[in-house]
């Protein structure tokens, strides 16, 4: 996708939206910080009490104004480019999404390479120095680091075997998420969290992945009814600031953001833990139903794993270390 927005319109959109205007006129440093989620999810709630925090640590002197679900013209792949060019100077995104710019970013998407939220920690242990290069290299500083819930798959209809897939359209994330489920005989089709309901309303698609806090921000229940709790892979969404914005602070103003960023990610943490069941219950009060998948149907999805593997490794060399690393202290198996 070609970049099109410019610093000009971004700004323009943000006071035609009544969002900086007033607050401009405060005194100190000013940044502006995209976010394609919407104002209810909860990354965008721990981006908020970011802001606020660190105006405080600084005495008022930063101010950081958060701009939710897209309203700078800025979507998840275009993220990265947008925060390195300095069109805006903060901003957050999946880490899926960048995957064209920096394809190591591409680990989370390996499907069933992660069982739960705490081999997700373990993995970021051991791929994080790699994941904070890949930003320093386009001028960007990871601030923080902090995971959606476990994926599911979302259909307007039961899905009792692999079968049940084929014919189907599902919004996918990136090239390992579309290759997974191309294998499982669906179209998959890769848009931005924004452009999701608006192509299930036309008819686009017919199934997406995503999390149970996305689907019940952008209220599936009013397109599909079945929850699938696939448990296919994970994403993090990564906070980065444009290093130029960063080094122009005080150095006592960047060691207290560091140590304030260093403090919240755990709890960020925690709010994603509970998230994924909070959000699974208000589906289901909305009239979703959960479904768990068969022995059979699990097996059927888990087999496309371990190709995708051997494909990322193949394209991304300087992920096989990481990845053989992460296998063995997680006590998994590392033949490939």
């Amino acid at each position: 996708m070609t970049m099109t927005v410019t610093r000009r319109m971004a700004m323009t959109s943000a006071f035609a939206a009544g969002i900086t205007g007033c607050e401009r006129l405060e005194p100190g440093v000013h940044w502006d910080l995209s976010m394609p989620w919407g104002p209810s999810e909860f990354h965008v709630i721990n981006a908020k009490r970011f802001a606020e925090e660190a105006k405080t640590l600084t005495d008022g002197s930063l101010n950081i104004h958060v701009h939710p679900g897209a309203i700078l013209g800025i979507k998840g792949p275009e993220t990265m480019r947008a925060v390195e060019e300095g069109l805006v100077d903060m901003a957050d995104s999946s880490s899926f999404q960048q995957v064209g710019t920096e394809p190591i970013l591409g680990f989370e998407s390996l499907p069933y390479l992660l069982d739960d939220i705490d081999e997700l920690a373990l993995l970021y242990s051991i791929i994080r120095p790699a994941i904070e290069a890949a930003y320093a290299r386009h001028g960007q500083r990871i601030i923080y680091i902090v995971p959606w819930p476990n994926q599911n798959f979302f259909f307007d209809r039961p899905i009792a075997t692999v079968a049940d897939f084929e014919g189907l359209t599902m919004r996918t994330y990136d090239k390992l998420s579309t290759d997974l489920v191309r294998g499982l005989n669906m179209t998959p089709i890769q848009m931005p969290s924004p452009d999701v309901v608006p192509a299930l309303a036309a008819g686009a698609i017919d199934s997406v992945m995503t999390s149970t806090t996305t689907a019940f921000a952008q209220k599936y229940w009013e397109f599909l009814r079945y929850t699938v709790r696939t448990n296919h892979t994970w994403a993090s969404t990564i906070m980065a600031v444009n290093e130029r914005a960063w080094q122009a602070l005080p150095v006592e103003h960047r060691l207290g953001l560091e140590a304030l960023a260093q403090r919240l990610e755990p709890e960020f943490w925690e709010i994603a833990r509970r998230d994924d069941r909070d959000k699974l219950s208000d589906l289901e009060a909305n009239g979703m139903i959960t479904q768990n998948p068969s022995p059979q149907l699990m097996a059927g999805m888990q087999s496309l794993a371990q190709p995708i593997w051997r494909e990322f490794i193949a394209q991304v060399p300087e992920s096989r270390p990481l990845l053989m690393a992460f296998l063995e202290a997680a006590g998994k198996s590392t033949q490939l």
